[in-house]
């Protein structure tokens, strides 16, 4: 018999007290951004030497990198150049003059970005930019690079349609990618009809991300995503650190398969407080999803709980981003029941002061 007490996730009043900034309305919106970021990346103009390259690197870090993995995902589905995404100070030794380099930055001041940046103009790589400004603005004015000026204000994870779209529209213009316009509407449809079953408003026994975060409350989170997956898992992983303030670990399939089952046994104590979130869709491998109902097993059998989260629709990009929007929900009402507010990040801005007086 279901509990009768009222979930706290059911009170408006707690939405109130711990997302004074309304977080939560940013992750209702982000349908409505996605459409609104692909139609302003289909408008950017691009020099036709740009579609002549051979690799491409997406720079940027946290919430403006997180695109390029899911990207990356996406665009292994079909022929395109390879697709990497470049989470540091220096540019991989292979990009020169035949590679395209997104480099995004919701701030424009991210410092490991604007090294790399640099480093690609330096070796004459094809270079677009994706920003609010800031001094990666400064330098696509400088050196006439093509800039997609982000209109959205946030948190620079909650500018997914821009990080994620901007560069698979730049893709598609470049005829890197077959054309994702059908695509972008069916996932931006499927995004906005799971809006209304996961949002505050509906109830704790009818929200599937309500129901999830009370169920993770209080453990440490272990979220296995394989094939186009493994960017969403990713995903799922830091706004559950970001936004629930929570520890939180990814496991990709099937490499997990291949030694992560065996870390199941010990210590003991620990894998009482362990929860396991597994995502799946139809677009994944057949054997990858095997994959997954054996580690499903394993988990069981190591007295592990579990629960599986499926991306929804008809293409890839809509299984993803259902995927994406289930993740960001259940990172919020996880934040909530933390009694955290979910927006701040004092961490990490912490650490970007220090780096700031050490240099």
């Amino acid at each position: 018999m279901a509990s009768l007490t009222p979930s706290p996730l059911d009170d408006p009043g707690l939405y109130a007290r711990l997302d004074p900034t309304g977080l939560g309305g940013r992750i209702r919106g982000l349908p409505q951004q996605c459409l609104r970021a692909w139609g302003q990346a289909r408008e950017l103009v691009l020099p036709d030497s740009y579609a002549d390259v051979r690799n491409v690197v997406v720079v940027g870090m946290g919430g403006s990198a997180i695109g390029g993995d899911l990207l990356a995902d996406l665009a292994s589905l079909e022929v395109s150049p390879p697709i990497a995404v470049c989470r540091d100070y220096r540019i991989p030794p292979y990009v020169g003059r035949d590679s395209l380099v997104i480099a995004s930055s919701y701030s424009g001041n991210t410092e490991e970005t604007l090294s790399v940046c640099q480093e690609a103009i330096e070796r004459g790589a094809r270079v677009v930019a994706v920003s609010t400004g800031g001094q990666l603005g400064q330098i696509a004015r400088r050196q006439k690079l093509p800039l997609l000026l982000v209109d959205y204000r946030g948190e620079p994870r909650t500018a997914l349609g821009y990080s994620f779209l901007v560069p698979l529209a730049i893709l598609q213009k470049l005829k890197l990618v077959a054309p994702k316009d059908q695509d972008v509407e069916e996932a931006v449809e499927v995004m906005a009809s799971l809006v209304c079953r996961l949002e505050p408003e509906t109830p704790f026994r009818d929200n599937p991300a309500k129901e999830l975060a009370a169920a993770l409350h209080g453990r440490l989170i272990v979220v296995y995503g394989g094939g186009i997956l493994s960017g969403v898992a990713r995903r799922w992983k830091t706004q559950l650190n970001e936004n629930s303030k929570a520890w939180a670990f990814v496991e990709l399939l099937p490499e997990a398969c291949h030694n992560a089952v065996v870390g199941f046994q010990w210590p003991r104590p620990v894998g009482r407080r362990v929860y396991g979130v597994l995502l799946s869709a139809l677009s994944l491998h057949p054997r990858v999803k095997l994959g997954y109902q054996i580690t499903g097993e394993l988990l069981r059998k190591a007295g592990i709980e579990q629960r599986t989260v499926d991306g929804v629709g008809k293409g890839a990009l809509a299984q993803m981003m259902s995927a994406v929007l289930f993740g960001d929900y259940t990172s919020y009402y996880l934040a909530l029941l933390n009694g955290e507010d979910p927006s701040p990040i004092p961490p990490i801005d912490y650490l970007k002061a220090r780096l700031q007086e050490l240099r």
